[in-house]
């Protein structure tokens, strides 16, 4: 960690899906990956409700290798940072409770949609 940089993870450019809740709904919101790290993610969340910084969610991340994930693996996350609303979408930036190493493993391992590849 230097002095113009903060992060005390390397952030990698990453499209994942994944859905996040929020602590206090049981419903789902689709959400997507713009960039990741082993300690937080930046995400954009397609849902009417907005997003506050201080926000407990639940994430779980499209896996190839684990398509069903159960609640237990769910991993949680504080919200640090929200830009406004537009149209139902957001990008928020959050933290994970612990380090996810193995989702910058995911991210290397990403498969590109095939209306993105050109």
């Amino acid at each position: 960690m230097t002095a113009t940089n903060r992060r005390r993870h390397e952030r990698t450019d990453a499209e994942i899906a994944c859905k996040c809740r929020r602590s206090a709904h049981t419903l789902f919101a689709a959400a997507q990956t713009i960039d990741l790290s082993a300690g937080g993610a930046s995400l954009e969340i397609t849902s009417p409700r907005q997003t506050k910084i201080g926000d407990r969610l639940a994430l779980a991340f499209n896996s190839p290798t684990c398509p069903i994930l159960s609640a237990s693996k769910m991993i949680g996350a504080t919200v640090v940072r929200v830009t406004p609303i537009d149209y139902n979408h957001q990008h928020v930036a959050v933290e994970f409770d612990a380090p996810q190493f193995s989702l910058t493993e995911l991210a290397t391992h990403q498969v590109i949609p095939q209306n993105k590849a050109a």
